[in-house]
């Protein structure tokens, strides 16, 4: 193993989007465009159901989002892998379930990028005095999601750069309009009276279901855990950077929209823009000026929020690729032809088609579509503040690593467990139980939608499963007392990391732990294989060495040698096999790199909770791979 190399630091285990890391503050551009949008629907969602009292349901989904801040900043910094609430869930539940995350959350992003570029559509044909026709519609929306597709073989940063830029258009638009639109209730005089008349005559039922549709506003809170390996570090000062911005940025603007609107319009007006209600309040402020405005600033936002449907979706398909659970060639780039094309073409395009093969579909089901997405995200986050709550009970070594864990805590068990995600967890999954029980449209849309993702994705997982019991099945060899045995006993199990089929330096490694640990042990040759032609040589290579050379090398000695190959990185694929048997010591390779070798040794003992021991093949005893060399030449001789 002396030929392996570990040239990035633990836990640089998925692909990067790109050369260069993303600046905090482009991050908080790429998730305030999707969560900003929420301004100019939220009000018009809840209105229906509780009247006038409809910012105070908006304020209390603001004051909750300090709870997701804080659970994101903790998952982001205990776990700095990108995949979100899908890595989350195969780090502490396992495989089966985070295939279930992992499809929820691509369903979202679908959606997301269908529904926001639908709207924008139908803001931009607000403007005009003649009803847009369908296709005409459809042809509009059609024009981010193949623009930010485009965008997006270039890299992330590039499509980030042009959302910021939107984000931050967005945001002062509203902050202008809000901080005007004070001035006018306070000095002008407005309706303050209705906030209360509405709140008093609210029924249990309305106030369930509006707190439940409120939190439909929070979507996209998810996006940066897609995409945290992309993002400037210290992670977790990024991390608690970005969703400050947008937690502060949301909490304003998005209650005081909402209490404005509720205030300043006359009755007219109410009925007029019930489903529109920020048109309203630009027209009561600047007239028709500013409602051109702000339907400038909503088409832009929410094709804004396309591209973080695509950043979102390349994040979790590329490490899903890494990890076997979607084809390999997602993660093939056009580098080596076109420098500039830093992208993942097979994810973005793909992507891109599906997107436009929904717009074509559902032109006129943009409600119903955005209830689907908003619960499908709600499911989602649900999932993250879940596994949040099992890093702290099963990886208590590893969240001991991390730089931040939140300090609000309650003991379970000898262990703190954080708060925020248990008490937003709780809160997220009520409301996604009330959304199923009463969205009956967008909840069999949405199940549908997501049964056929996850179809997909089990038929492919199966297949690869199949495949590899066929052609590579895991070779467990018995020497010595072991050989012959119909049935190989469990012994105590040592697994070396190798990335060489050298067998002088697989001897020497070996013989090192027969000698420091005696026999009647199992060493496993463990191979995780990112490349998926390699993992079949690599797997074939390392049992003919096994069955065909050591078994005779070591017939004197009483051990089982085994050899092991997943497809995936090191760092993902060893922690999940660690789970699923006994193991005493894991070994791996100094490399070239000593620094780099040590974090991955730190990163696998916090991931495992195992002791991880480096193996300095020029500090082993030469014997052992001499002797191979000279048995070798005997045999073939004799």
């Amino acid at each position: 193993m002396a030929t392996t190399t570990f040239n990035e630091p633990a836990p640089a285990a998925a692909p990067k989007v790109g050369n260069h890391k993303l600046a905090w503050w482009l991050a908080a551009g790429l998730v305030g465009a999707d969560i900003g949008t929420s301004v100019f629907y939220g009000t018009g969602v809840l209105f229906p159901h509780v009247g006038f009292a409809a910012p105070f349901f908006i304020f209390a989904v603001a004051v909750c989002m300090w709870l997701f801040k804080t659970t994101y900043q903790e998952g982001c910094s205990v776990s700095p892998l990108n995949g979100g609430a899908y890595t989350m869930v195969l780090q502490t539940v396992g495989r089966r379930a985070a295939l279930v995350v992992g499809s929820l959350t691509i369903l979202s992003y679908l959606a997301t990028a269908v529904v926001s570029a639908l709207s924008g559509a139908l803001y931009l044909s607000s403007l005009s005095s003649v009803a847009w026709p369908a296709g005409m519609i459809v042809a509009v929306a059609a024009v981010p999601v193949v623009l930010f597709a485009g965008l997006n073989l270039f890299g992330l940063k590039e499509s980030t750069t042009l959302v910021f830029g939107i984000a931050a258009f967005h945001f002062v638009t509203l902050i202008a309009m809000d901080v005007y639109g004070l001035f006018l209730a306070f000095t002008h005089g407005a309706h303050w009276e209705r906030l209360f008349t509405g709140f008093g005559g609210l029924g249990l039922h309305a106030i369930v279901i509006a707190f439940a549709s409120a939190f439909l506003g929070i979507t996209g809170f998810e996006s940066a855990a897609q995409i945290v390996e992309e993002i400037e570090g210290p992670t977790s000062r990024s991390i608690r950077r970005i969703y400050l911005t947008i937690v502060l940025l949301v909490s304003f603007t998005g209650p005081v929209s909402s209490l404005l609107c509720m205030v300043l319009l006359s009755d007219a007006d109410i009925e007029k823009y019930k489903s529109a209600f920020l048109s309203g309040l630009a027209v009561h402020e600047g007239g028709s000026p500013m409602l051109y405005l702000l339907v400038t600033n909503a088409c832009l936002t929410l094709f804004a929020a396309v591209n973080t449907a695509f950043a979102g979706a390349t994040g979790l398909m590329s490490t899903m690729g890494k990890q076997g659970n979607l084809p390999s060639v997602v993660l093939r780039q056009w580098t080596h032809r076109f420098a500039a094309l830093k992208g993942f073409p097979f994810i973005a395009l793909p992507f891109a088609g599906l997107c436009l093969v929904m717009l074509v579909a559902f032109p006129g089901n943009v409600d119903r579509l955005g209830e689907v997405y908003g619960m499908a995200f709600l499911g989602v986050m649900v999932a993250y503040c879940g596994g949040v709550v099992l890093l702290r009970l099963n990886q208590p070594t590893k969240v001991a690593r991390a730089p931040w864990v939140s300090r609000w805590t309650v003991g379970w068990k000898g262990t703190p467990v954080p708060l925020a995600p248990i008490l937003g967890g709780s809160i997220l999954l009520a409301a996604e139980l009330v959304l199923l029980a009463t969205a009956n449209q967008a909840r069999d849309l949405g199940l549908q939608l997501f049964l056929i993702v996850l179809i997909v994705m089990a038929y492919y997982r199966l297949g690869q499963v199949e495949t590899r019991m066929l052609r590579v099945p895991d070779l467990r060899l018995g020497i010595g007392r072991y050989h012959g045995m119909d049935t190989l006993p469990s012994l105590p199990t040592y697994v070396v990391c190798t990335a060489s089929l050298k067998p002088q330096v697989l001897v020497s490694e070996i013989s090192h732990i027969l000698k420091r640990h005696g026999e009647d042990i199992e060493i496993i040759l463990f191979h995780a294989e990112e490349q998926q032609g390699a993992q079949d040589v690599i797997a074939e290579g390392l049992e003919r060495l096994i069955s065909q050379r050591l078994e005779a090398f070591y017939e004197d000695r009483h051990l089982i040698l085994s050899a092991k190959v997943l497809p995936g990185n090191l760092v993902e694929v060893l922690p999940e096999y660690a789970k699923s048997r006994p193991i005493e010591r894991i070994f791996i390779s100094t490399g070239h790199d000593a620094e780099s070798s040590e974090a991955l040794r730190e990163h696998l003992s916090g991931e495992t909770g195992l002791e991880v021991v480096r193996l300095n093949v020029q500090d082993l005893p030469k014997g052992p791979g001499v002797w191979y060399s000279q048995w070798v030449q005997e045999r073939r001789y004799s």
